[in-house]
């Protein structure tokens, strides 16, 4: 078997060496003029030696030279020491097979001491022998000229690669891109051969011209020879000029090599290097040639370009920073998002193409697997049918490097916590104790506008001094560029969770409970609110956290302070002036109720300054290139921000399907009228809070005095599992929770406030285990992560005292829901109403679900929407049967849960009536379902809304028909008969009759006239039943006629029969 891989391979290599012409071959064997039989080497360092020169063996080409024939004598060395001969002439036919030879070693001893074998094959105008290496030097073979004339002598210096775009004529003519092997002439007559080589081989020997014909020794493009011109760019070029007297004669000694010339795209900057705190930086690339285009009919040059393709290797099994390119606006219709183009008309011009540096949210820098820690950024042309020599060229791989940033941002935050306590970036802990709105969080760059306000009102009134009302935050709004979302639990009016505007898509809400939410910002700063809700005095109030990233550094203002580990300069102004004192630096980053943005209405949301990215980034692919053809690989994940990854990939993102603005406005119509409006909504159970079994009573028989307070907020924090799964973790202090325990009992002599400041010191703790990578590293055999030990047995709010903490999650007791089991699962869920925004509508085009708003819903298997199908007429009558359906319920946060309207939406029949109707009602455990609502479903083509005396009520649009519950334009023709049609003159419920439709038509004087439509349907019955009559009566009159027939046939075969039978008897007789 191996015998039979053996010859199969060797005559595969047989069949691969013959299958390519030994006459194209245009390899020069380095210095053939000194290789004449009369040249002596004065030493070793002249001599020549073919040992290296040939490799494992290889054709070469001798213009107007052949192997030396005749025995060398002593003196004639050919420019070495051991000349290598042949004994017997060249073939002398052209086109023979290669015919086997011996070359003879001249030795010590000898003329052939040695052999070598050699083929040779005769081509036209030239010999080309396949020379063997001699086994060491000094061996070197020797050539003789074919003719007697002696070659030139003259040397031509050292040329110059040039390029130039010819036009050549096609079907299309276009431009072909050339190069020139450009040289001074000589003065004296001779022809001139140029030898052409790339990557250092030479691929291109041309035939001798004069130099009036010196353009035909430039090299064009080959469609496939790669002996007649350059099949690819992206190559190193180079030439050389011999000298010849007549065209087959011995050419003279080759001119010096040029210069290199890199044709192709050229990466001026093959290493970047990025901060990781200024994540952004350009390759520089450019063309070192112009690209060919066709030519338009006027003999114009049509403009056109050169498309580039990238990527960044990485692992996507795991969680790494990465990097990202700029997207290509001219690519994207092409499917190609990582990459960028260059136009003709700017070849000579430096493209720069920015990136960005993707990080990780941890604090340790997270590089790839490589061994300088650098991305490596790949790129490559785009196939094109067009410019094959442009296609698929690989380009010099980019590495980018990540230096390190500044640590001051690890472990800190901002916090407004309780009633509210204050507390820098920096750790500079403060009060403001004053009910408005105010800014806490501010970027200082301009052009990426990020802010975070909060609204605080009044309470939790201490008994004994109700002048004295603490503060406590109870909405929150975050901003990034012209973003904004909301987290409203202000009094008296309703609770909202959600976008108000999502315009550019920058902003990123995660849910981690029902009472935790994170959002983030494009730079990886993040916000973390805990829901706190209090039954005395019905307070429902927000923790709010802010977590810097590495870009923050030296750039926030607000309350949040100056992040730069200064905390005497944090009470600033926009401006860097120092503020005199808290309440003074509370009153310059307060804000006025119009300037809050969870008020703002539409026109102020649109007017938000917007991000100025002038870039938008994509990720790239990250496999080799591997894409053939014309068909790029599909690259999504774009967007204008550089949001950090993995640190959000547990929680799921909360819905923007119901944002209010968006960068896209719907195409639908809008309805003339709403059934309410959010302001009409009657907040009836609004002071409904869940009861907190170990949070909800206040204590008014205690007097707490400081030392009370201070013994017993030491004892509820200290002697938390919170505490001792957190107290080993860095950055993690409950020192400033401790304090801002004991002074909400004194502020308000009571300790519901408590579980707040344990539950943010689980907060804080929680996020360090995210980010800390070494917390996440196992130190001791057997032993689990200090991450991992921390999550085990710290649980929210450790489980409100309704169920155990197992594992991480609580395991709550019978009758209790929510992360926390802090719910009463037999409370029903708070509504206010669905599709509120829509003010109680539902285009069926659009509407697969309804927006239930509320409170209290729990993101549980047990979560169920009923919904109640009916149908009315215009005026709201209900006709018809009515339904029911019980559906999962679609869980965004603890204010709204989405209601699938399928099952509703489902018809098994045409069902009476002129809208569908849906009263919707929700449960946490499938039983105890909350105040019913109801939606009417309209169709947007045609149906409408009418205001009747303050009645809203339905109406069908002008130029529609509504027919079986579809909508149908004015002429719209039935689908299978097309005599019918939609005329809203006629009828809006049913198809009319097409006027002039199937008709009788007769010619009178050359034109058609037609029947009277009235008149058209009798006659046409009557002309049916006569024909049908006439018919019926040819039929009777035949079958009679034949029943005739075939009697009287028979008749007279019986009387011939008879005839016939009388004449034979009678015969007989005779």
């Amino acid at each position: 078997m191996e015998r039979i891989w053996c010859l199969f391979f060797l005559s595969t290599c047989v069949v691969a060496q013959n299958a390519q012409d030994p006459c194209t071959t245009a390899y020069v064997l380095d210095k053939m003029d000194q290789r004449f039989k009369e040249n002596i080497a004065k030493d070793s360092s002249a001599m020549l030696c073919d040992r290296f020169r040939l490799g494992n063996g290889r054709w070469v080409r001798a213009d107007g030279q052949d192997l030396l024939q005749t025995e060398p004598q002593p003196h004639e060395l050919c420019g070495t020491r051991y000349p290598i001969w042949m004994k017997e002439p060249p073939p002398e036919t052209v086109d023979e097979e290669p015919v086997d030879k011996v070359a003879c070693v001249v030795g010590l001893r000898g003329t052939c001491e040695e052999t070598l074998p050699i083929k040779i094959k005769k081509c036209v105008g030239y010999n080309v022998y396949f020379l063997t290496p001699p086994t060491n030097c000094y061996k070197a073979y020797c050539f003789q000229y074919a003719t007697e004339d002696a070659p030139p002598t003259e040397v031509i210096p050292q040329p110059v690669v040039r390029h130039n775009l010819v036009r050549k004529e096609d079907r299309i003519a276009f431009q072909e891109l050339q190069f020139i092997c450009s040289f001074p002439p000589e003065d004296t007559d001779f022809y001139y051969q140029v030898v052409w080589y790339i990557e250092d081989k030479p691929v291109v020997v041309t035939e001798p011209v004069k130099k009036d014909s010196i353009t035909k020794t430039n090299l064009g493009r080959s469609d496939g020879d790669p002996t007649k011109g350059y099949l690819k760019l992206g190559i190193n070029i180079k030439c050389a000029v011999r000298l010849k007297l007549e065209p087959e004669g011995a050419p003279g000694p080759l001119s010096t090599l040029s210069e290199n010339f890199f044709a192709g795209i050229e990466v001026k900057s093959t290493k970047v290097n990025i901060k990781r705190d200024e994540p952004r930086g350009q390759i520089d690339v450019k063309l070192t040639v112009p690209i060919g285009c066709p030519f338009m009919p006027d003999g114009s040059v049509e403009n056109c370009g050169l498309d580039i393709e990238m990527n960044v290797p990485r692992n996507e099994t795991k969680c790494t920073s990465d990097v990202k390119a700029v997207k290509a606006m001219d690519l994207i219709g092409q499917g190609k998002n990582c990459g960028f183009r260059i136009l003709n008309t700017e070849w000579q011009e430096t493209v720069a193409l920015p990136i960005s540096f993707i990080d990780t949210p941890e604090y340790n820098l997270v590089l790839p697997d490589s061994p300088d820690g650098a991305f490596r950024i790949g790129m490559i042309t785009v196939q094109n049918k067009e410019k094959p020599e442009w296609s698929r060229i690989e380009l010099q791989d980019v590495y980018v490097h990540i230096a390190d940033s500044s640590d001051i941002w690890q472990g800190k935050k901002c916090a407004a916590v309780n009633d509210p306590h204050m507390y820098t970036f920096d750790g500079r802990g403060y009060e403001n104790q004053n009910e408005g709105r105010f800014v806490l969080y501010w970027g200082k760059r301009k052009d990426f506008p990020m802010e975070v306000q909060i609204e605080t009102t009044a309470c939790n009134r201490h008994p004994g001094n109700p002048r004295w009302a603490p503060y406590c935050v109870c909405a929150l709004a975050v901003r990034a560029g012209a973003d904004v979302f909301v987290i409203d639990r202000c009094p008296n009016k309703p609770i909202r969770i959600k976008y108000l505007s999502c315009k550019e898509n920058l902003l990123d809400a995660r849910k981690e409970t029902e009472m935790e939410y994170k959002i983030y910002f494009p730079s990886g700063t993040y916000v973390h609110a805990l829901l706190q809700d209090y039954r005395t005095d019905n307070v429902r109030t927000i923790n709010v956290h802010v977590y810097p990233s590495k870009s923050d550094h030296d750039r926030t203002g607000g309350l949040c302070g100056t992040l730069n580990g200064n905390i005497w300069d944090d009470f600033m102004d926009r401006d860097g002036n120092l503020l005199n004192g808290n309440e003074e630096f509370n009153r310059y980053w307060s804000l006025k109720e119009d300037e809050f943005l969870g008020n703002m209405n539409e026109g102020q949301l649109n007017a938000l300054p917007r991000w100025q990215n002038a870039v938008m980034y994509c990720t790239c692919p990250h496999k080799e290139f591997e894409v053939q053809g014309d068909t790029p690989e599909e690259v999504g994940q774009c967007s204008e921000d550089i949001i950090v990854k993995c640190a959000k990939e547990d929680n799921p993102t909360l819905n923007k399907n119901n944002c209010r603005i968006r960068s896209k406005r719907s195409t639908v119509k809008p309805f003339s009228y709403k059934m309410f409006q959010r302001q009409d909504i009657k907040l009836t159970d609004i002071d409904e809070v869940p009861e907190y079994l170990s949070r909800n009573k206040r204590e008014t028989e205690i007097i707490w005095t400081k030392e009370k307070a201070t013994e017993f907020c030491n004892h509820f924090i200290k002697k938390s599992q919170t505490y001792n799964a957190c107290n080993e973790v860095p950055s993690v202090s409950a020192d400033f929770l401790i304090e801002s325990c004991i002074l909400d009992i004194e502020l308000t002599n009571t300790t519901v406030w408590a579980a707040g400041s344990r539950e943010a010191l689980r907060t804080t703790c929680m996020k360090e285990l995210s980010q800390n990578t070494t917390l996440k590293e196992v130190t001791e055999e057997g032993k689990p992560s200090i991450a991992e030990q921390v999550k085990k047995i710290a649980c929210v709010n450790e489980c409100s005292g309704n169920g155990v903490c197992l594992n991480g999650t609580c395991e709550c007791d019978e009758g209790f829901g929510a992360k926390d089991c802090s719910m009463d699962l037999n409370k029903p869920p708070v509504v206010y109403g669905v599709n509120i925004e829509e003010g109680g509508l539902c285009d069926k085009r659009t509407c697969q679900r309804a927006l239930v708003e509320g409170y209290g819903f729990l993101n549980m298997d047990t979560l169920q929407c009923s919904l109640t199908v009916f149908q009315v007429t215009e005026n709201k009558t209900v006709v018809g049967d009515v339904m029911e359906h019980m559906v999962q319920a679609e869980h965004d946060s603890i204010a709204e849960v989405f209601c699938p309207l399928g099952p509703a939406r489902r018809r098994r029949s045409v069902p009476r009536g002129f809208v569908q109707g849906i009263t919707l009602s929700v449960a946490n455990n499938g039983r105890n379902f909350s105040t019913h609502h109801t939606i009417y479903v309209l169709d947007g083509v045609c149906q409408d809304t009418v205001n009747v005396s303050g009645d809203i009520q339905f109406t069908l649009r002008r130029g529609y028909c509504y027919i079986s519950r579809k909508c149908y334009g004015d002429g719209h023709i039935h689908e299978t008969d097309e005599c019918m049609n939609c005329n809203a003159e006629k009828s809006t419920s049913e198809w009319s009759k097409v006027e002039g439709c199937g008709l009788v038509v007769e010619e009178s004087d050359g034109k058609p006239e037609v029947e009277p439509e009235e008149d058209s349907f009798p006659t046409t019955v009557v002309v049916i039943v006569l024909v049908c009559v006439l018919v019926l009566a040819a039929l009777i009159v035949a079958l009679i006629l034949y029943r005739k027939k075939k009697h009287s046939a028979s008749h007279s075969i019986k009387l011939e029969d008879r005839v016939a039978y009388s004449e034979v008897a009678t015969h007989e007789e005779t």
